[in-house]
C-alpha cells in the first residue's frame, strides 16, 4: 500500500484569472483544483527550478525530428556517445545534488512529462522495464539509446535497451550491483 505523503495546510492569493484556468483544467483533468496546484508546484519544483540552468531548452518537436532526419546514425552515435557521461553527470548533480539511480530516473521521468513522451512502468522480481513513447523517429530512438545506456553504464546500472522508431524500451536489472529503491 502506498504511504501517504505529510501535507500542510497553506493559503495563497492568486490572480482571479488565473485561479478560473486552473478549477476549469481541474474539473477537465477530473482532479480537484487543490490537487492540480500540488502537481503544477511538484512539477516546477522537479524540473523547471534548474532545467534550463543545468543545460536543457524548449524546442519544437517536429524541428527536432526533422533535423534527426538529416543527421548520419555515426555522427549521432559518436556525438552522444562523447558527451553523455559527462552531460547527465552534471544535470543528475544540478537538478537533484547527486548522481545515483534514482536521481537519475527522477530526471528521466521528469523530462518524458515535460517533453509529452509517453512514459510507463514495469515491475517484476528481477528487472524494472521503463517504456518511454516518444514519435520522434529512429534516429531519435538510437540517441536515447546511447544516451541512457552510457548514463546507466556510468552508474554501474545493469541494463538492456530495445527501440523501435518511436519507442524505447530500458530493462534495468535488479540484481546488479546497486541498491534498488523504488
Amino acid at each position: 500500500m502506498e504511504e501517504r505523503k505529510q501535507t500542510e495546510s497553506v493559503s495563497l492569493r492568486l490572480d482571479s484569472k488565473t485561479w478560473n484556468k486552473i478549477k476549469l483544467f481541474a474539473k477537465k483533468q477530473k482532479v480537484s483544483p487543490n490537487a492540480l496546484v500540488g502537481q503544477i508546484l511538484d512539477c516546477h519544483i522537479e524540473w523547471e527550478v534548474n532545467s534550463v540552468a543545468a543545460g536543457w531548452i524548449v524546442m519544437p518537436k517536429p524541428f527536432l525530428v526533422e533535423l534527426f532526419k538529416l543527421i548520419d546514425k555515426g555522427k549521432i552515435e559518436k556525438t552522444i556517445s562523447d558527451l553523455s557521461t559527462h552531460m547527465a553527470k552534471d544535470m543528475n548533480l544540478y537538478m537533484r545534488g547527486k548522481h545515483d539511480l534514482e536521481s537519475w530516473l527522477s530526471i528521466l521521468r521528469a523530462r518524458a512529462q515535460r517533453s509529452g513522451f509517453n512514459l510507463t512502468e514495469y515491475d517484476d522480481e528481477r528487472v524494472h522495464e521503463i517504456v518511454m513513447q516518444h514519435d520522434m523517429g529512429e534516429n531519435w530512438s538510437r540517441y536515447f539509446k546511447i544516451f541512457y545506456q552510457n548514463v546507466f553504464d556510468d552508474l554501474g546500472v545493469g541494463t538492456e535497451f530495445d527501440y523501435t522508431d518511436n519507442t524505447l524500451v530500458i530493462k534495468i536489472n535488479k540484481n546488479s550491483e546497486f541498491a534498488w529503491h523504488k
